[in-house]
């Protein structure tokens, strides 16, 4: 596991040298310092996000098959409900006309 370094005394030691009391400069060491050190993702964590984003990508790839074979079912019920009333339709013009 890799870690970043931050040197603060060199930091603070120059900030200080260019006019900065030396309270301040420490207060805008400490900040950058845990910008930099604490908020700096490593390899693991890196893998562990590229983990979770190839799982979310099965899982939307799951979901989209499963959405696929809802909508063909959906579309073939509703088909065969039209052909189903269309040869109904056919029947009761045939009875009216006769036939």
């Amino acid at each position: 596991m890799s870690t970043t370094t931050f040197d603060t005394l060199t930091a603070a030691r120059t900030l200080e040298g260019a006019g900065m009391d030396s309270s301040q400069a420490e207060a805008v060491v400490e900040t950058v310092r845990v910008a930099v050190v604490e908020g700096a993702a490593t390899k693991t964590d890196v893998a562990d996000l590229r983990a979770d984003i190839a799982d979310l990508r099965a899982e939307t790839k799951a979901d989209i098959a499963d959405l696929r074979t809802s909508l063909y079912r959906a579309l073939y019920t509703v088909g065969t409900a039209l052909l189903a009333a269309q040869v109904a339709a056919v029947f009761a013009l045939l009875r009216l006309l006769g036939g």
